[in-house]
């Protein structure tokens, strides 16, 4: 009996040995694959750290123009995350409050926010390797989603620029809600824990970006992915109902079980709708496109993205809504449309298929809301909107190259390694060329000029570039006179920008600042400039205000005054037009209203110095030199090195019999 007892416990050891050993050994292989992930990414994309800001595109909107940011405290803060905060069409208060302890910290440096941008990519990458890795247990498939998701030149727009922040911010806690939600099925003992878990991350998600709002939809697919009652019903007709039924009481179950999920993605909806209404980014292209164009439109968009999936080539920040050639739109839209059907069939052949199915729908569910079925923005398509929607087709390509290595000979596994391989190194090579694309707002929109050289607002952009930040650029560059080259190719994109569309405002308002800010000042052009701007849009405020200025300079005070009384009716908190209607005022002779202009300026900004200046000299006029006095101690003490104040304040002194002092 003992030596029996032996032979089993000689025979037992060794499978006990291997079994404590496969999972160290599965851990280790964990971490090869992840730290290879990584550190193949990371070398992609450090050169996007060197990059600057794109100011003639968001970045300028939201981090140079946003003043919320500049100061960082409570009250802003507080500010930022108020449901009536809006800014650029867009309410992403974690985003906004990410900038401002950004500012706080390093201000206009553009590194840092390139380092976090990249941190939070990194994070992202290991996110989606730790999600797929738990999802199939096979560390080969976690490995080609993550990597593909790290290093696909389709993503460089969410990661080197600085203002899609909200796109790898959001992500991140997108991923880790499904992480969480995920964990659900393995340890039964947390659930509660992390379904609220689960549950906080997507709250800080929608909080990032309204474009979270789709991750119920995706735990729901995981619920698909997982659950074993699931199953397509066969031919027969009988048991294809009975099933539905089934399917149909279990998607209630699932539906009712992210109630807490659906209800907040709800409210972030709404606030999104609204914060879009406010810039009016919601378009209406009825007079545009009949209803079937506007059907094709979204069917041109998915191609778009599934060709771009494969063959990620001439890549674009823009990619226009197509003009309407002899009346039609270009055939490619047409034939499109063949995307439907084309779906509909690999849905049914696939229907026993979870990882065709799960893919293809999570790739749907996360990009439905920008196919531009509502059209929102200028653009029928953007690269950063693949960021979380390709993990879906990822995982299909990872899955089949996975069976391809496991079930085949060993020649074709050698030949998809290859291939595998050749695609890593293609895609890490678009990637680093597409970082150097992003690195300035002059190299990206003449990029977008060279896929779309009929577009008017790549012509605008990189012509504000010239004109906003030539100078300095061209000086860097080594140019003779980096000035005159920054003007002469800001008017040329101007001009060009209006030989490709005659009523495009925003050039003819750009062109009239250039030429009424350049040294020798051309103020009638520029007015005819703000005149042409305002017909094509009669309610822009920058143009009516700057042809006032304009009217003020060739001394038309009266002209300037019919625009400033608009402007103010339209916009009454802004301090310096009180201040320019009140110099047209005094110069009309209208020294009580001017002086009343000086005091709504000071009371809405006490720091323009010019409006006590002003308010000083109109109380000399009034022989109210005390009061005059004061101003203009005041107006001094703003800027010392301003002479002017110093003239009128030894007059006013001088009739106060202050003789020693003035």
């Amino acid at each position: 009996m003992k030596k029996k007892d032996a032979k089993t416990l000689k025979k037992q050891a060794p499978l006990k040995t291997n079994k404590s050993i496969k999972p160290e050994s599965d851990k280790r292989k964990n971490r090869i694959y992840l730290f290879a992930v990584l550190i193949i990414t990371a070398i992609v994309y450090a050169t996007s750290l060197q990059n600057g800001w794109i100011k003639n595109w968001d970045d300028g909107k939201y981090i140079f123009e946003q003043e919320i940011i500049h100061k960082l405290s409570f009250k802003n803060i507080a500010g930022i995350f108020n449901l009536s905060y809006f800014w650029a069409g867009n309410y992403h208060p974690l985003t906004t409050a990410f900038y401002a302890v950004e500012y706080s910290l390093v201000g206009y440096s553009p590194f840092l926010y390139h380092f976090n941008n990249f941190v939070f990519h990194l994070l992202n990458v290991f996110l989606v390797f730790a999600f797929i890795r738990l999802l199939t247990k096979k560390t080969e498939i976690a490995a080609f989603v993550a990597l593909m998701f790290g290093i696909h030149p389709m993503h460089v727009e969410s990661v080197a620029w600085i203002s899609e922040r909200k796109d790898v911010l959001y992500s991140f806690f997108f991923l880790l809600s499904m992480l969480l939600y995920l964990k659900t099925f393995n340890e039964k003992s947390n659930v509660k824990r992390l379904y609220v878990l689960s549950l906080l991350m997507f709250f800080l998600s929608c909080l990032a970006k309204s474009a979270a709002t789709s991750l119920p939809i995706v735990l729901i697919l995981i619920d698909y992915y997982k659950e074993k009652q699931w199953k397509w019903g066969g031919a027969n007709n009988k048991s294809f109902s009975n099933n539905i039924q089934n399917q149909l009481k279990w998607l209630t179950n699932s539906v009712v079980h992210k109630a807490p999920f659906f209800l907040i993605a709800l409210l972030c909806g709404i606030e999104a709708v609204r914060s879009q209404s406010s810039s009016n980014a919601i378009q209406n292209l009825t007079p545009l496109y009949t209803a079937f164009e506007r059907i094709l439109i979204p069917c041109y968009s998915t191609v778009l993205y599934l060709f771009k999936l494969i063959i990620p080539i001439n890549l674009c920040a823009m990619y226009p809504y197509p003009d309407k050639i002899t009346g039609h739109l270009p055939s490619v839209y047409y034939f499109a449309l063949a995307i439907i059907p084309i779906l509909i069939t690999i849905l049914i052949i696939s229907r026993k298929n979870k990882d065709i199915i799960f893919g293809i729908l999570f790739f749907f569910a996360t990009i439905i809301l920008v196919l531009q079925i509502v059209p929102v923005g200028g653009a029928i398509a953007a690269e950063r909107y693949t960021y979380i929607p390709y993990i879906g087709l990822f995982f299909i390509i990872g899955k089949g190259i996975v069976f391809l290595l496991e079930n085949t000979s060993k020649f074709n596994k050698n030949l998809t390694k290859l291939a595998v391989f050749a695609l890593i190194s293609v895609f890490s090579i678009l990637t680093f060329q597409r970082i150097r694309i992003w690195e300035d707002g002059k190299k990206l929109f003449t990029n977008v000029i060279q896929n779309f050289p009929n577009m008017p607002m790549a012509y605008d952009n990189r012509g504000f570039f010239n004109y906003t930040f030539g100078e300095e650029y061209y000086k860097q560059k080594g140019f003779a006179n980096p000035k005159q080259t920054a003007y002469d190719s800001a008017i040329a994109d101007f001009t060009k920008c209006l030989s490709v569309d005659s009523t495009y405002f925003q050039a003819y308002a750009n062109r009239g600042m250039l030429f009424y800010n350049r040294e020798n000042h051309d103020y009638y052009q520029a007015v005819r400039d703000f005149t042409k701007a305002l017909k094509y849009k009669n309610n822009d405020l920058e143009s009516l205000v700057n042809r006032g200025n304009c009217y003020s300079s060739i001394l038309k005070y009266d002209l300037a005054l019919i625009d400033y009384d608009k402007y103010i009716e339209l916009k009454k908190d802004n301090a310096k037009a009180y201040l320019w209607r009140g110099i047209a005022l005094y110069n009309l002779g209208k020294f009580n209203e001017a002086h009343a202009d000086m005091s709504k300026c000071i009371e809405l900004d006490n720091s323009v110095e010019k409006a006590y200046m002003w308010r000083g000299i109109l109380n000399s006029k009034n022989k109210d030199y005390q009061a005059a006095i004061k101003d203009l101690d005041k107006s001094l003490q703003l800027d010392p090195n301003s002479s002017e104040p110093y003239i009128w304040r030894g007059i006013a002194k001088y009739n106060q019999k202050m003789y020693k002092e003035a």
